[in-house]
């Protein structure tokens, strides 16, 4: 692989990806931690809370533009200005929409007016989702630096930000803010880099018949996203109603740590979607040798990473968070195992994505989250937040894999699946 100068330039763009990853991770590692500990399980299940309900109004709000567009792109290049001026007011329209529907939820419910006020607040980031279509552009011509670049300035200016915080021990409230400036300020770091390489002339832009085509394949997308933040963020919302909102902090420390490696695995195939689409264009064999191998790298990454962690876990929440979040470890313990078939799934959102399944990746999510849903009422009373752990493992194996087993269309898949996991040779 290595050795394929194509696959070199992907690498490396992946690359600069990985490198403000990881950049995210260590601040999302100290920060966080420092948040947790300063805020106490109590408000840092709040803000979990809130943060989980802004982020089913982004998975709605990005109308699956982070596939879509990058394949749109990369098919017609000439048409980049059109599409992504039109990718952009879908997402704004959509951002918009969400926003007064679940604005109207929230406050028709009996939660406490704080959180009330908390979630309209940080929600408003939705709206700068659309300013992503810039980032998924530098995707499609490889460019993963200039992304990288204008994410890693945003981490910094805000780590820095909640550092200050903490420091002058602010009130909740702030935080939140913080938050939502996440979203803000990436959005307007973006545009000014748009502008500044002559692409910001795409917001004059927009096609009816390009939205109509996008939102086609888009659609199968939105819904699958929202099925799948359903599967990882709905038992935060349950144990805050089932358990409480100390119950949420703990759970949330947990899920900090499985997230913190999730997004690694996820970059990789995000970063690559360019190539694979450009290997679908080409040899069969060396495209399903490819994906194999693209298999095989996250998944046996991520076996190595619940292995190791689960060898420190008790050490590792009470030195990262405090003794207050001891109990996380076993939590811990259960959902690092998640990332092995979320890293699957991730591949394989991928592969339907360029082999135009896009129904078949929103039917399985879709039966993932009623699965979640369901062991989530089942499993939490009796187990706690290990409960919600455990739903959250089998939905997310049921989804990635053993869905696999019933579809004639995936039979290609699964093999390749196998191939990777097992060793078989390629043929």
């Amino acid at each position: 692989m290595f050795r394929n100068s194509s696959f070199k330039r992907y690498f490396f763009n992946s690359s600069w990806m990985m490198a403000e990853q990881f950049l995210r991770i260590l601040s999302g590692v100290f920060v966080g931690i420092y948040i947790a500990r300063y805020l106490g399980p109590e408000d840092f299940g709040v803000l979990s809370y809130v943060l989980a309900i802004a982020t089913f109004m982004m998975a709605i709000s990005r109308l699956g533009m982070d596939a879509i567009l990058v394949r749109e792109l990369v098919s017609t290049p000439e048409k980049r200005q059109l599409l992504m001026g039109t990718a952009f007011w879908m997402m704004v329209a959509a951002a918009l929409g969400c926003y007064i529907l679940v604005g109207a939820v929230i406050w028709s419910t009996a939660e406490l007016v704080s959180v009330k006020i908390y979630a309209s607040i940080i929600a408003v980031g939705t709206i700068f989702t659309s300013c992503l279509v810039v980032d998924f552009y530098f995707q499609s011509q490889v460019k993963a630096k200039y992304s990288a670049a204008c994410k890693s300035i945003t981490l910094l200016l805000m780590s820095v930000v909640k550092l200050y915080l903490i420091f002058i021990q602010a009130d909740l409230i702030w935080f939140v803010i913080a938050f939502l400036m996440d979203y803000a300020v990436l959005g307007m770091v973006f545009i000014v880099v748009a502008f500044g390489g002559r692409e910001g002339g795409f917001l004059k832009y927009f096609s009816w018949p390009d939205a109509k085509q996008m939102l086609k394949s888009a659609w199968p997308l939105v819904l699958g996203g929202v099925a799948i933040q359903v599967y990882m963020r709905i038992d935060q919302v349950m144990i805050r109603n089932m358990l409480g909102l100390h119950e949420v902090g703990v759970y949330s420390a947990a899920v900090r740590i499985y997230e913190a490696w999730a997004i690694v695995t996820a970059i990789i195939t995000v970063s690559l979607l360019p190539a694979i689409v450009k290997l679908k264009q080409g040899s069969e064999e060396t495209y399903h040798k490819r994906m194999t191998q693209l298999f095989r790298l996250v998944i046996w990454l991520s076996v190595f990473a619940a292995i190791a962690v689960a060898l420190v876990s008790e050490q590792l929440m009470v030195l990262a968070f405090g003794e207050e979040y001891r109990e996380s470890a076993p939590v811990v313990d259960i959902i690092m195992w998640t990332a092995v078939f979320a890293a699957m799934g991730s591949v394989s959102a991928r592969y339907f994505n360029v082999e135009k399944m896009e129904k078949k990746f929103a039917l399985r999510t879709v039966l993932a989250a009623v699965l979640n849903v369901g062991l989530n009422f089942l499993l939490i009373p009796i187990y706690g937040i290990k409960g919600a752990a455990i739903a959250t493992l089998s939905c997310t194996f049921f989804a990635n894999y053993m869905m696999d087993w019933f579809d004639r269309d995936l039979k290609l898949l699964l093999r390749i699946k196998h191939r990777a996991m097992f060793g078989h040779p390629f043929s």
